[in-house]
């Protein structure tokens, strides 16, 4: 895979892992970054490049930007329940609990898919 595209899945799987509180982040800020992270979203649902669109929002480190401060997947989860992207576009992987419920894709909000 190239190395651009190894960029975007990342930066796409830390998105759709941090979006919840970002979007809290951004609603505290202002008008500018909610229509910003509107773009980025509206980007991330057609899978179009979003890493030039969040380093405008983040900063140049745009996955340390997303996930510095940000709550975040930690250890002490069940590793048999992992769930990845549903159509593939990223790298994430979110952690449940056993049987409990099917974590959801916070970009598409489609549900995530088993691993």
């Amino acid at each position: 895979m190239e190395p651009g595209l190894d960029a975007e899945r990342l930066a796409l799987g830390t998105l759709c892992a941090e979006l919840p509180a970002l979007r809290e982040e951004c609603l505290a800020l202002g008008a500018k970054e909610q229509h910003l992270l509107t773009r980025i979203e509206a980007e991330a649902r057609a899978r179009r490049p979003v890493t030039d669109l969040l380093r405008e929002l983040v900063g140049p480190d745009v996955v340390r930007g997303l996930s510095t401060g940000l709550p975040g997947a930690g250890p002490g989860r069940a590793d048999d329940e992992r769930f990845g992207c549903p159509d593939g576009a990223c790298d994430r992987l979110a952690h449940t609990v056993p049987a409990g419920p099917v974590p959801r894709c916070a970009v598409t909000g489609r549900s995530m898919t088993r691993r």
